[in-house]
């Protein structure tokens, strides 16, 4: 996941940190998207991902401990698609 998150950075620049302890994971947007934390996981959640919002602006992931590998790109895939959409 963290990975994925990487990439996703370096295709929009969107993080200023990528955090994480286990599969609790933590993506803290850059000051420009200051308060678009929520209009984020609207589109995300309209595209089949849940991120979960932590404070204005960072982007939290908590999937299940059993969550498959393919499911994780299918979730990333997901999330890539919302954030080509917003930015």
């Amino acid at each position: 996941i963290m990975d994925g998150l990487k990439a996703m950075d370096k295709k929009y620049s969107l993080f200023t940190e990528i955090r994480g302890r286990g599969l609790m994971i933590g993506a803290e947007l850059k000051p420009q998207y200051d308060g678009k934390m929520g209009d984020i996981a609207e589109i995300a959640r309209k595209n089949g991902v849940l991120v979960l919002q932590a404070g204005p602006n960072v982007m939290r992931f908590v999937p299940p401990l059993v969550i498959t590998q393919k499911e994780v790109a299918e979730g990333l895939k997901r999330l890539d698609k919302s954030l080509d959409i917003y930015l």
